[in-house]
């Protein structure tokens, strides 16, 4: 694993920053129609979701940010308050979570990441992908978009960022809450959070993945820490 984007990577996120794509990657049912036209009701692209149990789940790329204390990034949602989470969004046709992520991550919060160790542009780091696993599965409560297109909820797969930092992630320049690429806003703060306490205080169904992804990943955030050159 690491931090070396390939060829389509780049193209990707040059694509981002640069060309103001327009994503579906509207998170969970209360982000849904926050400043978007109404979502269709057809049924959700085979290609962009998995089933688990014989029922169906979107698959939707987390953005897991870890800093030099191996705290990690969580935002506050703007239509929740008091509700925190990570970064994520909705996989689109063709990408890997990878890409997903580092979109996501960008749209949300204006961080990019570096698409080798050589970017002084980027803010973030590439560690590496979690495998993926169904134990991510959540779902989500009542009618919503989702389950009008034949969705039980949403399996996250992660992907790994190192933010080489201990500041408060607000006052970085680079930070940009209001919602980039034509999505709307999705956070209205962000902050360094220890990994328990946002098991503990993530939206109920959410908990059960973030613990997964939180004993996942912390051999990969013990390394990345251990050996990252520019400490």
């Amino acid at each position: 694993m690491g931090g070396v984007f390939s060829t389509v990577a780049r193209r990707r996120a040059r694509d981002v920053v640069t060309r103001g794509k327009k994503s579906s990657s509207t998170d969970d049912v209360g982000a849904s129609g926050r400043g978007k036209k109404a979502k269709s009701t057809k049924p959700y692209p085979e290609s962009r979701l998995v089933e688990v149990h014989g029922e169906k789940y979107r698959l939707c790329a987390a953005a897991l940010v870890f800093n030099d204390r191996g705290e990690v990034l969580c935002g506050e949602r703007s239509d929740r308050p008091g509700s925190w989470n990570m970064p994520q969004g909705g996989v689109e046709a063709g990408e890997t979570t990878r890409e997903a992520a580092t979109r996501e991550l960008f749209e949300e919060t204006g961080i990019r990441a570096m698409n080798d160790a050589r970017d002084d542009a980027g803010i973030v780091r590439v560690i590496g992908e979690l495998p993926k696993d169904d134990g991510y599965c959540y779902k989500v409560e009542g009618e919503n978009w989702l389950t009008k297109r034949g969705l039980a909820g949403q399996r996250l797969e992660f992907c790994l960022f190192h933010w080489r930092t201990v500041d408060d992630p607000m006052s970085h320049p680079g930070v940009d809450l209001g919602g980039l690429n034509g999505e709307p806003k999705e956070f209205s703060q962000l902050k360094w959070i220890h990994f328990d306490d946002l098991v503990r205080d993530v939206w109920g169904t959410k908990k059960a993945p973030y613990a997964l992804a939180r004993d996942a990943s912390r051999a990969l955030i013990r390394a990345a820490l251990t050996h990252d050159p520019g400490r």
